[in-house]
């Protein structure tokens, strides 16, 4: 089930409201059907993986805290982890040679092929469930007794799908206290599922759509205008789906007065990528600074006593952001993905040496924007490897500096009628439907930023609402009409 789906609104309301009518003591018991049968719409087989994985890092947790040797529990939980995100959802990398070790040896008819379903939001649970772990080996917590709390912390039904990643000793006291639903609240959560929902339907979904599905095949085929206009649509489309999923989670979760973390805080207004990495995805970058980039700095730090010795400034972001990069699937484009953003992170780090720190609001204001431009624009191509593989990237990279002429003899012809309109791509010129949504884009994240937020549409001009809610809703109706909606795009990590 889909969370911008209109069903998915209305079993969330319903359930809400039974979880409001229920004794306190049988609440959590509640929220864990709930996941359990929102888990079972997409696949049994997915809620049976899952209940396994969550039971075994419920004993695990506890053999950490109360065995002679916990440091080896947490060692093996987090082995543990690591391989069941192997097993799952790195299969392609290992099944086909499995496959001919099997026939080979007969215990495999010909013909026959060996796969596992991957769990819907296999990647951000394990990650989760690692800092569960770590954090009780490091006695930040104490390891959770309550099974169903526990059951609820793995599989609550919000953040399942794509997060956002959420720290045990955060969320584990969220569901003995939940907040109370009162008319604050219940303003505060309408706006972020609205806020949610016009970043998906009204920019996402029609920027994703507006991408030729060979553009990232096949970009050599392309001009160079259009690679570009694709790039920014593509950098945009993602962020506005992922923002959009989190902001329509979270206010759905505040329903059962659980908050959730804020996953995105207008990253493409960074000024640096210091900065970038603060307010992108922000769950994640917190959950590797916490348990690579810092633990791996000082460890460095026990070797090379100096903090600009150059080992210290060049291993912890370049190992935190590969991690980053494998986190999301193995494949070199994944790599080069993470890797660009680590040497990123160095140049910034080594250019920082030679000369004094300056708070951003200190800086002049060309200084700023000429930041967040030279943020975007290098974020941007780092997109390249991270949607293609390597020799696609590469065309793709090359392709974006051939730019062709645009042919205005057919564009003739085309508005004179005497040849049927195609598409915007033969005659060389971006599509203004496509540089309108992108307009939009940008001007809706300038507007938020210049007031500070997001999550209050009231503290927008009454005119703005409107306009904001009519065009909600007309992109509402044509997606209900069309039966159909497009899934988020990090439910495929």
């Amino acid at each position: 089930m889909t969370i911008s789906s209109f069903l998915f609104f209305v079993l969330a309301i319903l359930a809400a409201y039974v979880y409001r009518v229920l004794p306190k003591k049988l609440r959590n018991y509640w929220l864990l059907i709930l996941s359990a049968g929102f888990i079972a719409t997409w696949s049994y087989e997915f809620l049976l993986v899952l209940v396994v994985f969550a039971l075994i890092n419920y004993s695990i947790g506890i053999k950490a805290e109360t065995a002679v040797h916990p440091r080896k529990w947490v060692i093996t939980g987090i082995a543990f982890n690591i391989f069941f995100l192997l097993l799952f959802k790195y299969q392609k990398f290992y099944l086909p040679g499995l496959e001919s070790l099997l026939l080979k040896n007969g215990w495999m008819s010909a013909g026959g092929a060996l796969s596992f379903l991957v769990p819907v939001g296999l990647s951000f649970l394990v990650v989760q469930v690692i800092s569960y772990l770590i954090d009780i080996s490091n006695q930040r917590l104490k390891a959770e007794r309550d099974l169903i709390k526990f059951g609820v912390y793995v599989l609550y039904f919000p953040k399942l799908l794509s997060g956002p990643i959420e720290r045990a000793r955060l969320f584990l006291p969220r569901l003995d206290a939940p907040i109370l639903f009162d008319r604050v609240l219940a303003q505060r959560s309408l706006s972020l599922i609205l806020t949610g929902l016009f970043r998906k339907m009204v920019f996402a979904d029609p920027l994703f759509g507006m991408i030729p599905e060979n553009a990232f095949i096949t970009p050599q085929n392309y001009a160079g205008q259009h690679l570009f206009f694709w790039l920014l649509a593509y950098a945009l489309a993602l962020f506005n789906d992922f923002a959009g999923y989190t902001s329509i989670v979270r206010g759905v979760s505040l329903w059962f007065g659980i908050e959730l973390a804020n996953n995105f805080n207008l990253p493409y207004l960074s000024r640096n990528f210091t900065e970038f990495w603060n307010r992108w995805h922000i769950s994640l970058s917190t959950w590797l600074r916490d348990y690579i980039f810092f633990p791996l700095s000082r460890s460095l730090m026990r070797h090379y006593t100096e903090r600009n010795n150059f080992w210290n400034l060049v291993v912890p972001p370049v190992v935190t952001l590969l991690v980053s990069g494998l986190w999301h699937g193995l494949s070199w484009g994944l790599v080069a993905w993470g890797g660009l953003h680590g040497l990123y992170l160095i140049f910034e780090r080594f250019s920082g040496l030679f000369r004094p720190f300056v708070p951003f609001e200190e800086q002049p204001r060309w200084q700023q924007n000429l930041g967040i431009a030279l943020t975007f624009t290098l974020t941007t191509l780092a997109w390249i490897p991270f949607r293609m593989d390597i020799p696609v990237a590469l065309s793709y990279l090359t392709g974006l500096f051939k730019w062709v002429k645009p042919d205005y003899f057919l564009f003739r012809r085309y508005v004179m009628g005497d040849t049927e309109f195609l598409s915007w791509s033969p005659l060389n010129l971006p599509n203004p439907f496509l540089l309108l949504v992108l307009s939009a884009a940008i001007g809706y994240d300038i507007l938020v930023n210049h007031k500070g937020s997001e999550k209050e549409l009231r503290s927008f001009q009454q005119v703005i609402q409107i306009v904001f809610l009519v065009v909600l809703f007309s992109f509402a109706l044509f997606s209900i009409f069309a039966d159909a909606t497009t899934p988020f795009v990090y439910q495929g990590f």
